[in-house]
């Protein structure tokens, strides 16, 4: 029989890299999970999530070259290229020319 093991959500964040939020977020619904993300066991009230699922999520991940996990359906737009032609200068005091004529 194979060794089943249950994990927290902090464990499962360590694993993947990433925040104890965003695996809180996915499990509340507040935001998207990736696809293939594995439902947690209830135990209680405690949620756990089985080392066996997680791991297979893991090996189910699309390689990117972004390091992002592309959501389907989402069409990522690429931003706006802006070339400026002349440097603009933030807010403030304006400078002082280096003749020392005031205007």
């Amino acid at each position: 029989m194979q060794s089943l093991e249950l994990l927290t959500a902090a464990e499962v964040a360590v694993i993947l890299k990433i925040s104890e939020a965003s695996i809180w977020n996915w499990q509340y619904g507040r935001k998207t999970p990736p696809v293939g993300f594995p439902p947690p066991v209830k135990i209680g009230a405690s949620v756990r999530w089985r080392s066996s699922d997680i791991q297979e999520f893991i090996k189910g991940l699309p390689h990117t070259t972004t390091g992002c996990i592309p959501v389907p359906g989402l069409v990522q737009a690429t931003p706006p290229t802006v070339v400026l032609t002349t440097p603009v200068r933030g807010r403030g005091r304006p400078r002082k020319n280096q003749s020392g004529a005031s205007g």
